[in-house]
Protein backbone atom coordinates (compact mmCIF):
# COMPACT_ATOMS: atom_id res chain seq x y z
CA UNK A 1 0.00 0.00 0.00
CA UNK A 2 3.11 2.36 1.19
CA UNK A 3 4.23 2.08 -2.76
CA UNK A 4 1.08 3.11 -4.16
CA UNK A 5 0.45 6.14 -1.99
CA UNK A 6 4.06 7.07 -3.41
CA UNK A 7 3.38 6.39 -6.64
CA UNK A 8 0.16 7.98 -6.45
CA UNK A 9 1.96 11.19 -4.83
CA UNK A 10 4.46 11.35 -7.49
CA UNK A 11 1.90 11.14 -10.43
CA UNK A 12 0.28 14.62 -7.93
CA UNK A 13 3.44 16.29 -8.02
CA UNK A 14 4.08 15.34 -11.91
CA UNK A 15 0.35 16.94 -12.66
CA UNK A 16 1.67 20.32 -10.61
CA UNK A 17 4.27 20.90 -13.03
CA UNK A 18 2.58 20.16 -16.23
CA UNK A 19 0.88 23.41 -17.04
CA UNK A 20 5.15 24.43 -17.13
CA UNK A 21 6.34 21.94 -19.66
CA UNK A 22 3.56 21.45 -22.24
CA UNK A 23 4.43 19.52 -25.16
CA UNK A 24 6.99 17.29 -23.07
CA UNK A 25 4.03 14.12 -22.67
CA UNK A 26 4.59 14.01 -26.68
CA UNK A 27 8.26 13.24 -26.29
CA UNK A 28 7.75 10.63 -22.97
CA UNK A 29 5.17 8.71 -24.73
CA UNK A 30 6.42 5.31 -25.63
CA UNK A 31 4.44 4.10 -28.61
CA UNK A 32 5.02 0.54 -27.67
CA UNK A 33 3.39 0.26 -24.68
CA UNK A 34 -0.58 0.49 -24.52
CA UNK A 35 -2.53 3.33 -23.78
CA UNK A 36 -5.16 1.06 -21.33
CA UNK A 37 -4.95 -2.61 -19.91
CA UNK A 38 -8.03 -4.24 -20.42
CA UNK A 39 -9.81 -4.49 -17.65
CA UNK A 40 -10.08 -8.69 -17.91
CA UNK A 41 -6.46 -8.18 -17.14
CA UNK A 42 -6.70 -6.57 -13.97
CA UNK A 43 -9.14 -8.96 -12.95
CA UNK A 44 -7.16 -12.11 -13.52
CA UNK A 45 -4.51 -10.42 -11.58
CA UNK A 46 -6.62 -9.16 -8.51
CA UNK A 47 -8.22 -11.89 -7.69
CA UNK A 48 -4.77 -13.98 -8.75
CA UNK A 49 -2.98 -11.88 -6.16
CA UNK A 50 -5.72 -12.20 -3.50
CA UNK A 51 -6.15 -15.80 -3.72
CA UNK A 52 -2.04 -15.93 -3.40
CA UNK A 53 -1.45 -14.40 -0.44
CA UNK A 54 -4.50 -15.20 1.44
CA UNK A 55 -4.65 -18.80 1.02
CA UNK A 56 -0.41 -19.07 1.50
CA UNK A 57 1.62 -21.01 3.70
CA UNK A 58 1.58 -17.97 6.08
CA UNK A 59 -1.26 -16.28 5.66
CA UNK A 60 -3.26 -19.31 5.93
CA UNK A 61 -0.60 -22.38 6.64
CA UNK A 62 0.33 -21.08 9.88
CA UNK A 63 -2.62 -19.28 11.03
CA UNK A 64 -6.17 -20.63 10.32
CA UNK A 65 -5.25 -23.94 8.71
CA UNK A 66 -3.24 -24.48 11.71
CA UNK A 67 -6.50 -22.76 13.82
CA UNK A 68 -8.88 -24.79 13.38
CA UNK A 69 -6.33 -27.71 13.20
CA UNK A 70 -7.20 -29.18 9.18
CA UNK A 71 -2.91 -29.05 9.37
CA UNK A 72 -0.11 -28.62 11.86
CA UNK A 73 3.33 -27.75 11.55
CA UNK A 74 6.00 -30.27 10.99
CA UNK A 75 8.80 -28.20 12.77
CA UNK A 76 7.25 -25.89 15.36
CA UNK A 77 4.50 -25.29 16.94
CA UNK A 78 4.69 -21.27 17.56
CA UNK A 79 1.46 -20.38 15.33
CA UNK A 80 -0.16 -23.31 16.38
CA UNK A 81 -0.26 -22.13 20.12
CA UNK A 82 -1.58 -18.54 18.46
CA UNK A 83 1.61 -16.82 18.68
CA UNK A 84 1.60 -15.79 15.20
CA UNK A 85 3.58 -13.35 12.82
CA UNK A 86 3.27 -9.54 12.83
CA UNK A 87 3.82 -9.86 8.72
CA UNK A 88 0.86 -12.32 9.13
CA UNK A 89 -1.49 -9.56 10.00
CA UNK A 90 0.38 -6.66 7.96
CA UNK A 91 -0.02 -9.10 4.86
CA UNK A 92 -3.36 -9.60 5.16
CA UNK A 93 -4.45 -5.94 6.12
CA UNK A 94 -2.37 -4.56 3.13
CA UNK A 95 -2.70 -6.91 0.49
CA UNK A 96 -6.11 -7.13 0.71
CA UNK A 97 -6.16 -3.50 0.08
CA UNK A 98 -4.08 -3.31 -2.80
CA UNK A 99 -6.26 -5.84 -4.64
CA UNK A 100 -9.16 -4.49 -3.59
CA UNK A 101 -7.92 -0.95 -5.54
CA UNK A 102 -7.50 -2.85 -8.30
CA UNK A 103 -10.99 -4.00 -8.64
CA UNK A 104 -12.46 -0.33 -7.79
CA UNK A 105 -9.93 0.42 -10.84
CA UNK A 106 -11.92 -1.60 -13.17
CA UNK A 107 -15.33 -0.53 -11.55
CA UNK A 108 -14.35 2.80 -12.49
CA UNK A 109 -12.99 2.49 -16.16
CA UNK A 110 -16.33 0.82 -16.81
CA UNK A 111 -18.79 3.55 -15.07
CA UNK A 112 -16.27 6.71 -16.14
CA UNK A 113 -17.81 7.98 -19.70
CA UNK A 114 -14.17 8.70 -21.31
CA UNK A 115 -13.06 4.84 -20.18
CA UNK A 116 -16.17 2.48 -20.60
CA UNK A 117 -16.20 1.91 -24.19
CA UNK A 118 -12.49 0.68 -23.81
CA UNK A 119 -13.68 -1.42 -21.02
CA UNK A 120 -16.42 -2.92 -23.05
CA UNK A 121 -13.98 -4.60 -24.89
CA UNK A 122 -13.37 -7.08 -21.85
CA UNK A 123 -17.17 -8.10 -21.32
CA UNK A 124 -20.55 -6.06 -20.57
CA UNK A 125 -19.90 -3.00 -18.57
CA UNK A 126 -22.51 -3.66 -15.93
CA UNK A 127 -21.42 -7.07 -15.45
CA UNK A 128 -17.91 -6.42 -14.49
CA UNK A 129 -18.39 -3.89 -12.03
CA UNK A 130 -21.16 -6.49 -10.36
CA UNK A 131 -18.30 -9.05 -10.51
CA UNK A 132 -15.51 -6.87 -9.26
CA UNK A 133 -18.50 -5.53 -6.44
CA UNK A 134 -19.15 -9.43 -5.82
CA UNK A 135 -15.64 -9.87 -5.29
CA UNK A 136 -14.63 -6.51 -3.15
CA UNK A 137 -17.80 -8.27 -0.82
CA UNK A 138 -15.38 -11.00 -0.68
CA UNK A 139 -12.49 -9.72 0.34
CA UNK A 140 -14.41 -7.02 2.82
CA UNK A 141 -15.90 -9.68 4.53
CA UNK A 142 -12.84 -11.26 4.74
CA UNK A 143 -10.92 -8.81 6.23
CA UNK A 144 -13.46 -7.61 8.69
CA UNK A 145 -13.66 -11.22 9.86
CA UNK A 146 -9.95 -10.77 11.05
CA UNK A 147 -10.02 -7.30 12.47
CA UNK A 148 -13.76 -6.03 13.31
CA UNK A 149 -13.53 -2.64 12.31
CA UNK A 150 -11.67 -1.54 9.22
CA UNK A 151 -11.31 1.29 6.43
CA UNK A 152 -14.26 0.09 4.08
CA UNK A 153 -15.27 1.31 0.80
CA UNK A 154 -18.87 0.51 -0.89
CA UNK A 155 -19.83 1.38 -4.54
CA UNK A 156 -21.78 4.66 -5.19
CA UNK A 157 -21.86 5.20 -1.34
CA UNK A 158 -22.12 8.53 0.00
CA UNK A 159 -21.59 7.58 3.83
CA UNK A 160 -18.76 9.35 5.91
CA UNK A 161 -17.66 6.01 7.27
CA UNK A 162 -16.90 4.72 4.36
CA UNK A 163 -13.65 5.73 3.25
CA UNK A 164 -11.06 3.53 2.07
CA UNK A 165 -9.39 3.29 -1.51
CA UNK A 166 -9.99 7.03 -1.71
CA UNK A 167 -6.44 7.65 -1.49
CA UNK A 168 -7.37 11.36 -3.43
CA UNK A 169 -8.91 12.32 -0.49
CA UNK A 170 -7.03 10.36 2.71
CA UNK A 171 -4.51 8.38 3.57
CA UNK A 172 -5.80 7.92 6.76
CA UNK A 173 -9.29 6.61 6.12
CA UNK A 174 -11.88 5.73 8.94
CA UNK A 175 -12.30 2.69 10.38
CA UNK A 176 -16.21 1.95 9.39
CA UNK A 177 -17.98 -0.15 12.24
CA UNK A 178 -18.30 -3.69 11.34
CA UNK A 179 -22.22 -3.83 12.04
CA UNK A 180 -22.21 -1.60 8.96
CA UNK A 181 -19.81 -3.43 6.81
CA UNK A 182 -21.76 -6.42 7.32
CA UNK A 183 -25.28 -3.99 6.45
CA UNK A 184 -23.58 -2.99 3.03
CA UNK A 185 -21.86 -5.91 2.27
CA UNK A 186 -25.25 -7.38 1.99
CA UNK A 187 -26.47 -4.36 0.33
CA UNK A 188 -23.60 -4.80 -2.52
CA UNK A 189 -24.29 -8.22 -3.03
CA UNK A 190 -28.32 -7.80 -3.08
CA UNK A 191 -27.58 -5.32 -5.95
CA UNK A 192 -24.42 -7.03 -7.61
CA UNK A 193 -26.66 -10.07 -8.01
CA UNK A 194 -29.83 -7.63 -9.91
CA UNK A 195 -27.19 -5.56 -11.61
CA UNK A 196 -26.13 -9.22 -13.35
CA UNK A 197 -26.91 -9.52 -17.41
CA UNK A 198 -27.36 -13.06 -17.56
CA UNK A 199 -26.87 -12.71 -21.71
CA UNK A 200 -23.90 -10.85 -21.69
CA UNK A 201 -20.40 -12.40 -20.75
CA UNK A 202 -18.85 -10.56 -17.56
CA UNK A 203 -15.46 -11.17 -19.03
CA UNK A 204 -14.45 -12.12 -22.24
CA UNK A 205 -11.38 -12.98 -20.81
CA UNK A 206 -9.21 -12.91 -17.57
CA UNK A 207 -12.07 -14.40 -15.21
CA UNK A 208 -10.11 -17.54 -13.82
CA UNK A 209 -13.05 -18.26 -11.98
CA UNK A 210 -16.24 -18.30 -13.73
CA UNK A 211 -14.67 -18.08 -17.10
CA UNK A 212 -17.30 -15.10 -18.10
CA UNK A 213 -20.47 -17.24 -16.73
CA UNK A 214 -23.29 -14.69 -15.88
CA UNK A 215 -25.21 -17.18 -14.39
CA UNK A 216 -22.36 -18.42 -12.37
CA UNK A 217 -21.30 -14.97 -10.93
CA UNK A 218 -25.17 -14.41 -9.98
CA UNK A 219 -25.75 -17.94 -8.16
CA UNK A 220 -21.72 -16.43 -6.67
CA UNK A 221 -23.49 -13.74 -5.45
CA UNK A 222 -26.92 -15.13 -3.40
CA UNK A 223 -24.63 -17.77 -2.20
CA UNK A 224 -22.40 -15.49 -0.45
CA UNK A 225 -25.64 -13.54 0.85
CA UNK A 226 -26.23 -17.19 2.46
CA UNK A 227 -22.64 -17.18 4.04
CA UNK A 228 -22.83 -13.34 5.49
CA UNK A 229 -26.31 -13.33 6.55
CA UNK A 230 -26.01 -16.70 8.68
CA UNK A 231 -23.22 -14.94 9.95
CA UNK A 232 -25.53 -12.79 11.93
CA UNK A 233 -27.69 -15.54 12.58
CA UNK A 234 -27.78 -15.25 16.83
CA UNK A 235 -27.54 -11.21 16.95
CA UNK A 236 -29.54 -9.87 14.31
CA UNK A 237 -31.83 -13.19 13.22
CA UNK A 238 -34.57 -11.02 11.37
CA UNK A 239 -31.82 -9.36 8.81
CA UNK A 240 -30.22 -13.02 8.30
CA UNK A 241 -33.59 -14.56 7.45
CA UNK A 242 -34.90 -12.14 5.02
CA UNK A 243 -31.17 -12.11 3.17
CA UNK A 244 -31.47 -15.70 2.52
CA UNK A 245 -35.03 -15.97 1.86
CA UNK A 246 -34.60 -13.37 -0.78
CA UNK A 247 -31.19 -14.72 -1.81
CA UNK A 248 -32.55 -18.46 -2.47
CA UNK A 249 -35.78 -16.92 -4.38
CA UNK A 250 -32.47 -14.98 -6.68
CA UNK A 251 -30.77 -18.26 -7.02
CA UNK A 252 -27.96 -19.74 -5.18
CA UNK A 253 -25.65 -22.65 -6.25
CA UNK A 254 -27.44 -25.77 -7.01
CA UNK A 255 -24.44 -28.27 -7.73
CA UNK A 256 -20.61 -28.53 -8.23
CA UNK A 257 -20.56 -26.78 -11.15
CA UNK A 258 -21.42 -23.77 -9.65
CA UNK A 259 -18.65 -24.01 -6.98
CA UNK A 260 -16.56 -20.84 -7.14
CA UNK A 261 -12.86 -21.63 -7.67
CA UNK A 262 -9.91 -19.78 -8.58
CA UNK A 263 -7.62 -21.65 -10.96
CA UNK A 264 -5.00 -22.15 -11.28
CA UNK A 265 -1.82 -23.40 -13.89
CA UNK A 266 0.34 -26.67 -14.30
CA UNK A 267 3.63 -24.27 -14.73
CA UNK A 268 5.51 -22.78 -11.54
CA UNK A 269 4.70 -19.40 -12.69
CA UNK A 270 0.86 -19.68 -12.44
CA UNK A 271 0.65 -22.64 -9.54
CA UNK A 272 -1.15 -22.64 -6.76
CA UNK A 273 0.17 -20.79 -3.37
CA UNK A 274 0.67 -24.17 -1.58
CA UNK A 275 2.83 -25.63 -4.49
CA UNK A 276 4.99 -22.36 -4.50
CA UNK A 277 5.61 -23.47 -0.69
CA UNK A 278 6.30 -27.37 -0.95
CA UNK A 279 7.79 -27.46 -4.35
CA UNK A 280 9.17 -23.89 -5.65
CA UNK A 281 10.33 -22.99 -1.51
CA UNK A 282 11.35 -26.65 -0.80
CA UNK A 283 8.86 -26.24 2.59
CA UNK A 284 7.86 -29.63 4.13
CA UNK A 285 6.20 -27.42 6.88
CA UNK A 286 2.77 -28.55 7.18
CA UNK A 287 1.17 -32.43 7.71
CA UNK A 288 -2.64 -33.12 8.26
CA UNK A 289 -3.43 -32.85 12.09
CA UNK A 290 -4.81 -36.01 14.30
CA UNK A 291 -8.02 -34.21 15.54
CA UNK A 292 -8.95 -33.91 12.00
CA UNK A 293 -7.46 -37.55 10.84
CA UNK A 294 -9.29 -38.94 14.08
CA UNK A 295 -12.45 -37.56 12.97
CA UNK A 296 -12.49 -38.99 9.62
CA UNK A 297 -11.16 -42.07 10.73
CA UNK A 298 -14.80 -42.22 13.13
CA UNK A 299 -12.37 -42.21 15.84
CA UNK A 300 -13.93 -38.93 17.66
CA UNK A 301 -17.48 -37.30 16.41
CA UNK A 302 -20.50 -39.12 15.54
CA UNK A 303 -19.59 -40.51 12.35
CA UNK A 304 -18.02 -43.43 10.86
CA UNK A 305 -15.01 -44.02 8.73
CA UNK A 306 -15.36 -41.11 6.40
CA UNK A 307 -14.15 -42.27 2.51
CA UNK A 308 -12.50 -38.43 2.28
CA UNK A 309 -10.19 -39.03 4.51
CA UNK A 310 -8.17 -41.67 1.74
CA UNK A 311 -8.77 -38.41 -0.88
CA UNK A 312 -7.88 -35.72 1.89
CA UNK A 313 -4.66 -37.21 3.48
CA UNK A 314 -1.56 -39.24 1.82
CA UNK A 315 -0.73 -42.00 4.28
CA UNK A 316 2.04 -42.43 6.37
CA UNK A 317 3.97 -44.45 4.04
CA UNK A 318 4.32 -41.41 1.31
CA UNK A 319 7.28 -39.19 1.27
CA UNK A 320 6.74 -35.59 0.54
CA UNK A 321 8.26 -36.67 -2.82
CA UNK A 322 5.69 -39.29 -3.30
CA UNK A 323 3.02 -36.45 -2.87
CA UNK A 324 3.67 -33.74 -4.91
CA UNK A 325 4.19 -36.34 -7.59
CA UNK A 326 1.25 -38.38 -6.88
CA UNK A 327 3.46 -41.45 -7.26
CA UNK A 328 2.81 -43.21 -3.61
CA UNK A 329 0.15 -46.09 -3.24
CA UNK A 330 -3.04 -45.65 -2.49
CA UNK A 331 -4.06 -47.12 0.57
CA UNK A 332 -7.80 -47.65 1.90
CA UNK A 333 -6.37 -48.91 5.21
CA UNK A 334 -7.14 -46.32 8.00
CA UNK A 335 -4.85 -47.62 9.96
CA UNK A 336 -2.23 -46.12 7.39
CA UNK A 337 -3.45 -42.80 8.60
CA UNK A 338 -2.01 -41.35 11.67
CA UNK A 339 -2.51 -37.50 11.84
CA UNK A 340 0.55 -35.09 12.98
CA UNK A 341 0.16 -33.95 17.05
CA UNK A 342 -0.84 -30.32 16.99
CA UNK A 343 0.82 -28.05 18.75
CA UNK A 344 3.06 -30.75 19.95
CA UNK A 345 6.82 -28.88 20.32
CA UNK A 346 8.67 -31.76 20.14
CA UNK A 347 7.90 -31.88 16.50
CA UNK A 348 11.50 -31.94 15.60
CA UNK A 349 11.52 -35.76 17.59
CA UNK A 350 9.20 -37.20 14.72
CA UNK A 351 10.28 -38.68 11.76
CA UNK A 352 8.36 -37.63 8.11
CA UNK A 353 6.99 -41.42 7.74
CA UNK A 354 5.43 -41.25 11.53
CA UNK A 355 2.18 -39.05 10.22
CA UNK A 356 0.44 -37.99 6.98
CA UNK A 357 0.52 -35.39 4.44
CA UNK A 358 -1.87 -34.05 2.65
CA UNK A 359 -2.72 -35.57 -0.73
CA UNK A 360 -1.58 -35.09 -3.70
CA UNK A 361 -4.89 -34.12 -4.86
CA UNK A 362 -4.32 -30.89 -2.77
CA UNK A 363 -0.25 -30.81 -2.92
CA UNK A 364 -0.40 -29.79 -7.07
CA UNK A 365 0.35 -26.74 -9.29
CA UNK A 366 -3.46 -26.57 -10.41
CA UNK A 367 -5.18 -26.92 -7.05
CA UNK A 368 -7.76 -24.40 -7.36
CA UNK A 369 -8.29 -22.52 -4.22
CA UNK A 370 -12.18 -22.88 -3.53
CA UNK A 371 -14.04 -19.40 -2.55
CA UNK A 372 -17.27 -21.46 -2.30
CA UNK A 373 -18.63 -24.46 -2.98
CA UNK A 374 -22.20 -25.92 -3.43
CA UNK A 375 -21.93 -27.63 -0.16
CA UNK A 376 -21.64 -24.92 1.79
CA UNK A 377 -25.06 -23.98 0.28
CA UNK A 378 -26.59 -27.08 1.43
CA UNK A 379 -25.09 -26.94 5.12
CA UNK A 380 -26.34 -23.19 5.32
CA UNK A 381 -29.83 -24.02 4.17
CA UNK A 382 -29.47 -27.44 6.13
CA UNK A 383 -29.37 -24.65 9.51
CA UNK A 384 -32.17 -22.48 7.96
CA UNK A 385 -34.55 -24.36 7.54
CA UNK A 386 -34.30 -26.00 11.15
CA UNK A 387 -31.44 -28.10 10.34
CA UNK A 388 -32.80 -30.24 7.97
CA UNK A 389 -32.24 -33.54 7.03
CA UNK A 390 -32.05 -33.48 3.38
CA UNK A 391 -30.12 -30.54 3.25
CA UNK A 392 -27.52 -31.96 5.08
CA UNK A 393 -27.35 -35.10 3.34
CA UNK A 394 -27.14 -33.06 0.52
CA UNK A 395 -24.49 -31.11 1.46
CA UNK A 396 -22.15 -34.31 2.75
CA UNK A 397 -23.04 -35.30 -0.56
CA UNK A 398 -21.89 -32.58 -2.42
CA UNK A 399 -18.79 -32.54 -0.78
CA UNK A 400 -17.43 -36.31 -1.06
CA UNK A 401 -18.52 -35.54 -5.15
CA UNK A 402 -16.47 -32.78 -5.05
CA UNK A 403 -13.27 -34.69 -3.75
CA UNK A 404 -14.02 -37.50 -6.33
CA UNK A 405 -15.25 -40.42 -3.28
CA UNK A 406 -17.16 -43.22 -5.47
CA UNK A 407 -21.11 -43.01 -5.77
CA UNK A 408 -21.12 -46.66 -3.90
CA UNK A 409 -18.96 -45.24 -0.96
CA UNK A 410 -20.81 -41.74 -0.54
CA UNK A 411 -24.13 -44.04 -1.01
CA UNK A 412 -22.82 -46.50 2.29
CA UNK A 413 -21.17 -43.28 4.38
CA UNK A 414 -24.62 -40.91 3.55
CA UNK A 415 -26.67 -44.23 4.95
CA UNK A 416 -24.80 -43.91 8.44
CA UNK A 417 -24.96 -40.46 8.66
CA UNK A 418 -26.39 -39.96 12.46
CA UNK A 419 -29.58 -37.52 12.37
CA UNK A 420 -29.24 -34.06 11.27
CA UNK A 421 -28.60 -31.46 14.28
CA UNK A 422 -27.07 -28.79 15.53
CA UNK A 423 -23.93 -30.48 16.15
CA UNK A 424 -24.15 -33.26 13.26
CA UNK A 425 -24.53 -30.72 10.64
CA UNK A 426 -21.88 -28.20 11.74
CA UNK A 427 -19.11 -30.66 11.98
CA UNK A 428 -20.18 -31.98 8.13
CA UNK A 429 -19.57 -28.35 7.22
CA UNK A 430 -16.29 -28.07 8.88
CA UNK A 431 -15.23 -31.44 7.07
CA UNK A 432 -16.30 -29.77 4.00
CA UNK A 433 -14.49 -26.66 4.40
CA UNK A 434 -11.70 -28.18 4.28
CA UNK A 435 -9.09 -26.22 2.63
CA UNK A 436 -11.20 -23.17 3.11
CA UNK A 437 -9.64 -22.31 6.57
CA UNK A 438 -10.66 -18.51 6.98
CA UNK A 439 -14.26 -19.55 6.72
CA UNK A 440 -13.76 -22.39 9.04
CA UNK A 441 -12.07 -19.91 11.19
CA UNK A 442 -15.60 -17.72 11.48
CA UNK A 443 -17.48 -20.43 11.11
CA UNK A 444 -16.09 -21.99 14.83
CA UNK A 445 -15.90 -18.37 16.56
CA UNK A 446 -19.66 -18.42 15.05
CA UNK A 447 -20.79 -21.73 16.63
CA UNK A 448 -18.36 -23.39 18.63
CA UNK A 449 -18.02 -26.33 16.38
CA UNK A 450 -16.75 -28.78 15.62
CA UNK A 451 -16.40 -29.85 19.36
CA UNK A 452 -13.43 -32.42 18.46
CA UNK A 453 -10.55 -29.66 18.56
CA UNK A 454 -7.62 -29.86 20.76
CA UNK A 455 -7.92 -26.59 23.15
CA UNK A 456 -5.46 -25.09 25.76
CA UNK A 457 -5.31 -27.33 28.43
CA UNK A 458 -6.31 -30.33 27.10
CA UNK A 459 -3.68 -33.60 27.16
CA UNK A 460 -2.85 -35.52 24.31
CA UNK A 461 -1.59 -39.22 24.52
CA UNK A 462 0.71 -39.93 21.14
CA UNK A 463 0.03 -42.91 19.46
CA UNK A 464 2.55 -45.77 19.83
CA UNK A 465 4.00 -45.50 16.26
CA UNK A 466 4.96 -41.92 17.08
CA UNK A 467 6.37 -43.37 20.41
CA UNK A 468 8.43 -46.01 18.99
CA UNK A 469 9.87 -43.16 16.33
CA UNK A 470 11.33 -40.82 18.76
CA UNK A 471 14.85 -41.26 20.01
CA UNK A 472 14.94 -43.33 23.60
CA UNK A 473 16.56 -40.62 25.07
CA UNK A 474 13.76 -38.05 24.16
CA UNK A 475 11.02 -39.80 24.24
CA UNK A 476 7.90 -38.45 24.79
CA UNK A 477 4.32 -40.55 25.40
CA UNK A 478 2.03 -37.16 25.85
CA UNK A 479 1.94 -33.64 26.08
CA UNK A 480 -0.60 -30.78 26.89
CA UNK A 481 -1.53 -28.08 24.78
CA UNK A 482 -0.51 -25.43 26.10
CA UNK A 483 -1.18 -21.76 24.60
CA UNK A 484 1.35 -19.50 23.82
CA UNK A 485 -0.89 -16.31 24.69
CA UNK A 486 -1.96 -15.54 28.03
CA UNK A 487 -5.40 -16.09 29.02
CA UNK A 488 -6.65 -17.83 25.70
CA UNK A 489 -8.54 -21.38 27.03
CA UNK A 490 -9.96 -21.58 23.08
CA UNK A 491 -9.04 -20.08 19.73
CA UNK A 492 -7.97 -16.66 19.47
CA UNK A 493 -11.13 -14.51 18.70
CA UNK A 494 -9.45 -12.09 16.24
CA UNK A 495 -6.34 -10.65 15.00
CA UNK A 496 -4.49 -8.15 16.23
CA UNK A 497 -4.39 -4.78 14.10
CA UNK A 498 -0.98 -4.29 12.17
CA UNK A 499 1.66 -2.60 14.16
CA UNK A 500 2.20 -0.55 10.90
CA UNK A 501 -1.35 1.28 11.15
CA UNK A 502 0.17 2.88 14.77
CA UNK A 503 2.53 4.99 12.42
CA UNK A 504 0.06 5.36 9.35
CA UNK A 505 -3.11 5.82 10.89
CA UNK A 506 -2.53 5.65 14.52
CA UNK A 507 -5.68 8.50 15.56
CA UNK A 508 -8.22 5.96 13.70
CA UNK A 509 -6.58 2.86 14.77
CA UNK A 510 -6.61 3.76 17.97
CA UNK A 511 -10.62 4.40 17.92
CA UNK A 512 -11.45 1.18 16.56
CA UNK A 513 -9.28 -0.19 19.08
CA UNK A 514 -11.16 1.51 22.04
CA UNK A 515 -14.24 -0.30 20.81
CA UNK A 516 -13.32 -3.63 21.03
CA UNK A 517 -14.12 -5.64 24.66
CA UNK A 518 -10.11 -6.45 25.35
CA UNK A 519 -8.63 -3.93 23.56
CA UNK A 520 -7.20 -4.38 20.11
CA UNK A 521 -6.11 -8.25 21.33
CA UNK A 522 -7.05 -11.75 20.43
CA UNK A 523 -8.94 -11.80 23.37
CA UNK A 524 -11.72 -9.23 21.98
CA UNK A 525 -14.74 -10.80 20.19
CA UNK A 526 -16.39 -9.55 17.33
CA UNK A 527 -20.34 -8.38 17.72
CA UNK A 528 -21.45 -11.35 15.99
CA UNK A 529 -19.67 -13.95 17.80
CA UNK A 530 -21.60 -14.78 20.83
CA UNK A 531 -20.90 -18.20 21.17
Amino acid sequence: MKNKFIILLMLLVSAGFSSCDEGLEDVNTNPNDPEVVPTGNIFASATKSFTDFSRDAFNAGRLTQAWVQYWGQTAYADEDRYLYRETTAESIYQNTYLAASDLKAIIDFNTNEATRDDAAASGNNDNQVAASRIMLSYMFYELTNFFGDVPYYSYGSDDPDFQALAVDQSFAPAFAPQEKIYADILKELRESSNMINTSAPVFTSGDNIFDGDPVKWKKFANSLILRVANNLREVDPSTANSAITAAVQAGVMTSNEDSAIQKYGTTNINASPYWIAFEVDGRTDFAVTAPFIDLLKGESGNFDLDPRLFEMAAPISATIEEVKESSYEPSQDPDDYVGAPYAFRNMNNLPFDSYSFMSGKILKPDYGEVLMEYAEVEFILSEQNGFDQENYEDGVRASMERWGVAAADIDAYVATLPAANEENVLTQKYIALYMQPHTAYAEYRRTGFPNTLLLPGDMVTLPQNQIEAQAPANRIESYTFVSGVNGVTDLPFRLRYPQILQTLNRENRSAAAADLDNGDTILSKLFWDVN
